[in-house]
């Protein structure tokens, strides 16, 4: 199970990495990773609340 996961995750972020080596290039690549790295997290953070509906209280 433990391996399984660990193949699963290397091969994530070589995954992510190849990508950020394919759209950017090499120049710059550190301050590439880490913008792409927070355009993910922001991706898949907290998602906005709606505001509660006032409009059908009795």
């Amino acid at each position: 199970m433990i391996s399984k996961l660990f193949w699963v995750l290397l091969t994530a972020v070589f995954t992510f990495l190849f990508v950020v080596l394919f759209e950017d290039g090499t120049v710059n690549y550190v301050d590439n990773c880490q913008a792409e790295f927070a355009t993910l997290r922001a991706y898949f953070g907290e998602k906005p609340h709606k505001k509660a509906d006032t409009g059908d209280r009795l």
